[in-house]
């Protein structure tokens, strides 16, 4: 089963059109049915449907290192300018890097510039 991707709505939702261009399985948060839904409540719903949680807000990395380290995989794009443009830029590096494909990435937080990455495992 392809790994489902969340995009939060702090990116545009255009961006699980592109995603889905690349031939993953991608939904925004509107899609799913959760616009203006609190972080817990997107976690929740990633985890339930083994989703992976694309997004530019910090705090879903400091849910994952505090509570849901190793049930959740959560990728944070990192960037000074939010227009599509940027953030379709560090969508293609992720893609070009092989990222979406990371066997670990359910359980992993990657927080992700338009030149470099981190990866956090658990474990």
């Amino acid at each position: 089963m392809k790994t489902l991707f969340l995009v939060d709505e702090s990116l545009l939702p255009s961006l699980a059109i592109k995603l889905r261009g690349f031939g993953y399985n991608a939904k925004s948060v509107r899609e799913a049915g959760l616009k203006g839904e609190e972080d817990i409540k997107i976690i929740e719903w990633a985890i339930k449907n083994q989703a992976v949680i694309i997004t530019a807000d910090l705090d879903f990395g400091e849910l994952w290192y505090w509570h849901y380290k190793g049930k959740l995989g959560i990728i944070i794009l990192r960037m000074k300018s939010y227009k599509f443009e940027m953030q379709s830029r560090i969508i293609d590096f992720l893609h070009q890097n092989n990222l979406f494909e990371l066997k670990t990435l359910n359980k992993s937080l990657i927080v992700s510039s338009l030149t470099r990455y981190r990866i956090r495992e658990l474990g």
